[in-house]
C-alpha cells in the first residue's frame, strides 16, 4: 500500500483518477465527498480541495462519551432477539476480515470492521440508537484508515481477536452481562485511540521546527 502524506488532501485535479480507481462516476465521487463533509470527515477548502479531517484527542474523547453509552445498549438489545442466522452473519464478517488481513487488504479489513459494528447497531431494533451511532462513530473508523494509509503500524490480529471476543459475548450471558462486557471492550478501544492521537500529535510537534525569536530593535 502506498504511503500517503500526513496532510491528506483530495484536490479537484485528482477526482477523475480517484473515481477511476474506485470504479465509480465522478458525480458519485462528488456526492460521496459531500456526504463525508456533512459527517465532518473531510473539510472543503477553496485552495486545497477536500482535506481529510484529523481528530484531536479531545475529539476522540468526546466521541467515546457517546459511544461508551450507546454501543453497550445496542449490543444488549441485539442480544435479546438475535437469531442463529444473525450470529452466522457476524461470524462471516469476521472470517472475511481475517482473509482480507491475510491478503494485506487493510482498507477492506476496516470496512468490514465497521460493517460488524453497524450490524449490531441495526440488530438492536432501536432505530434512534442505530442512527446516533452511525452519526457519531464514522470518524473513528476514518481515523483507522488514515493511520493505515499514512504507514502507521496497526495490530490487525489483536483487533480481530477483540471482535471475536465481542461476538462470543453476544452469544452468552444475560443482557446486562453483554452490556458490561461491551462497555469494557469499547473502553479498551477508547484508550487505544486516544493514546494514538496523543502520541501522533507529539510526533508532529517534534517534527515542526521552532520559529526563530523575533529580533528586538535596539533603541
Amino acid at each position: 500500500m502506498r504511503k500517503l502524506p500526513r496532510d491528506l488532501r483530495i484536490p479537484p485535479s485528482c477526482h477523475s483518477e480517484l473515481a477511476r480507481q474506485l470504479e465509480v462516476a465522478q458525480t458519485t465521487l462528488r456526492e460521496a465527498l459531500q456526504e463525508l463533509e456533512h459527517q465532518g470527515l473531510v473539510t472543503k477548502s477553496e485552495r486545497r480541495g477536500n482535506v481529510v479531517t484529523r481528530l484531536t484527542p479531545k475529539d476522540m474523547e468526546d466521541i467515546y462519551v457517546v459511544r461508551l453509552e450507546l454501543e453497550p445498549i445496542a449490543a444488549s438489545l441485539a442480544h435479546q432477539h438475535m437469531t442463529a442466522a444473525d450470529y452466522g452473519q457476524l461470524a462471516h464478517i469476521l472470517d472475511e476480515m481475517r482473509r482480507a488481513s491475510e491478503r494485506q487488504e487493510y482498507l477492506q479489513v476496516l470496512k468490514l470492521d465497521m460493517s460488524f459494528h453497524q450490524s449490531i447497531w441495526r440488530l438492536s431494533g432501536n432505530r434512534f440508537v442505530e442512527k446516533a451511532l452511525n452519526v457519531v462513530c464514522p470518524p473513528v473508523f476514518a481515523n483507522y484508515m488514515i493511520r493505515i494509509s499514512s504507514g502507521d503500524l496497526y495490530d490487525f490480529e489483536k483487533d480481530h481477536q477483540e471482535h471475536v471476543a465481542l461476538l462470543a459475548t453476544l452469544k452468552k450471558g444475560g443482557p446486562e452481562q453483554v452490556r458490561e462486557a461491551f462497555r469494557a471492550m469499547v473502553e479498551i478501544f477508547r484508550t487505544q485511540d486516544v493514546e494514538y492521537l496523543v502520541s501522533s500529535e507529539g510526533r508532529r510537534s517534534s517534527a515542526t521546527p521552532a520559529k526563530p525569536p523575533k529580533a528586538v530593535p535596539v533603541r
